[in-house]
C-alpha cells in the first residue's frame, strides 16, 4: 500500500468520523414533556378554507365543527357554491362565507384567510385549519391555551400522516417526521399553516398588505410573528391527522412543492438540508466500504441509523416492517426534493400556478 494510498484512506476515515459524530448528535434522543397551560377563554375564529373534496372531508369539518372549547366559531371560505366541497359545508350546518378579498400574486388559499380576516374582526386570535386535517375534540383548546402568555404570537402543530394508500403513503407519513423534528427545535421551528393559531395583534394595516401578497400563508405568519418579536410555540398534543391516500404522483407533486415553499420563505433550509442528508448517506455507505481496511468495528457508523429508526419507531402509529426499509432510502428522497425544489420558480397547487417569491 502505496504511502498517499493510506494517506487517502485515513483522511477519509477521519471525515467520516466527524461527519458520524454530527450525524450522532442530530439523532440522540431528546427528553419532550409537553407544557401545561392555565385555561385561555378568549373568542377564537377557526378559519376553514375549502376548495373541491378532500379526503374524508365530511369527517375532517365535523372534528372541527365539535370542538370542546366553549368560545369559538368555525367559519369555512370558499369561492362560490359550485365549489364540490359547497354540498358538504351546507349539509354540516357549517357557516360560510364567500372568497371576495383582492389581492395581487396571492394563493387562493392566502385570499380566503384575508377574505375572513378583515371581515370578522372581534376575535382574539385566529386559527387556520386546512380541510383534509382530522382533529380530536381537544385539539383546539390545545392549540390556543398558550396564548394565555403575553411573549408567545402563534402556536402551531404539525400532522400525522396516516397511510390510506399504497407504498407512498407510508413514505410521506416518514417524510412527515422531518417536519416534526424541526417543528421541536426552537432554531428551526415553523408555523405550519393547516394548524395555526396567531394572536389578533398580529394583523395591522402593514402586516396585512404583506400576508395578502403572499403565495404561502404559513411562511407569512411565520416571518410577521418573528418581526413582531413574538415566539412560536410548538403544541405536540395538538396534533391533526391527514388521511394520505397518495400515490407516486401525488406524493412527488406535494413533496416538492411543500419544499419549494420552504426554501422560498428560507433559503437556508436548501443548504442545511444537503449538509444534513448527505452527511447521512455518505455515513451509512461508508459502515460497509469500510469494512475490507478496518474489519466490522467500520460497522459502529451505523449508530446514527439505528438511533433514527429508534426515534421514527416511537413516532409511527402502526406498526410495518416496510418503515424501516423506507426510512433507509428516504435521504434519497430528501436529498432530491432539495435540488428539484431549489430550481422552482412557481408552483402548482389546487389547480392554480402560482410564482415563488423568495424572502
Amino acid at each position: 500500500m502505496s504511502v498517499f494510498y493510506l494517506i487517502s484512506l485515513y483522511l477519509i476515515l477521519i471525515f467520516t468520523i466527524l461527519l458520524f459524530i454530527f450525524q450522532l448528535f442530530l439523532n440522540l434522543p431528546r427528553s419532550k414533556t409537553e407544557k401545561v397551560y392555565p385555561d385561555f377563554t378568549g373568542k377564537v375564529l377557526v378559519m376553514v378554507p375549502c376548495k373541491n373534496v378532500d379526503f374524508t372531508l365530511k369527517d375532517n369539518l365535523l372534528s372541527l365543527k365539535s370542538q370542546d372549547y366553549p368560545n369559538y366559531n368555525l367559519m369555512a371560505i370558499i369561492d362560490s357554491k359550485e365549489d364540490p366541497a359547497f354540498t358538504i359545508i351546507n349539509e354540516l350546518g357549517i357557516k360560510y362565507i364567500f372568497t371576495n378579498y383582492e389581492c395581487d400574486g396571492c394563493s387562493g388559499k392566502v385570499r380566503a384567510l384575508s377574505t375572513a380576516m378583515t371581515k370578522f374582526t372581534g376575535y382574539s386570535v385566529y386559527v387556520i385549519a386546512d380541510s383534509d386535517i382530522l382533529a380530536k375534540k381537544d385539539w383546539l383548546s390545545k392549540l390556543v391555551s398558550p396564548f394565555v402568555i403575553p411573549s408567545i404570537g402563534v402556536t402551531t402543530t404539525f400532522p400525522y400522516f396516516k397511510p390510506v394508500g399504497g407504498i407512498w403513503s407510508k413514505v410521506k407519513t416518514l417524510w412527515g417526521f422531518v417536519g416534526q423534528g424541526m417543528m421541536e427545535s426552537d432554531i428551526t421551528r415553523f408555523g405550519w399553516g393547516g394548524s395555526l393559531a396567531f394572536r389578533k395583534e398580529l394583523i395591522n394595516d402593514s402586516s396585512m398588505k404583506y400576508f395578502s401578497s403572499r403565495v404561502s400563508d404559513d411562511t407569512a405568519l411565520t416571518k410577521i410573528c418573528k418581526d413582531f418579536g413574538y415566539r412560536i410555540e410548538y403544541v405536540p398534543g395538538a396534533q391533526p391527522i391527514i388521511n394520505s391516500p397518495d400515490d407516486f404522483d401525488t406524493f412527488h407533486e406535494w413533496s416538492v412543492r411543500q419544499t419549494a415553499l420552504s426554501i422560498s420563505s428560507d433559503s437556508r433550509i436548501l443548504y442545511l438540508g444537503i449538509a444534513v442528508y448527505f452527511t447521512q448517506i455518505w455515513v451509512f455507505i461508508m459502515a460497509f466500504i469500510l469494512i475490507p481496511f478496518f474489519g466490522l468495528y467500520s460497522l459502529i457508523f451505523l449508530i446514527p441509523t439505528l438511533l433514527g429508526e429508534i426515534k421514527m419507531n416511537g413516532r409511527l402509529k402502526e406498526s410495518d416492517y416496510l418503515y424501516y426499509i423506507i426510512y433507509l432510502i428516504l435521504p434519497f428522497f430528501y436529498l432530491y426534493n432539495l435540488l428539484a425544489a431549489s430550481f422552482k420558480d412557481e408552483i402548482s397547487w389546487r389547480g392554480n400556478t402560482y410564482k415563488l417569491i423568495r424572502n
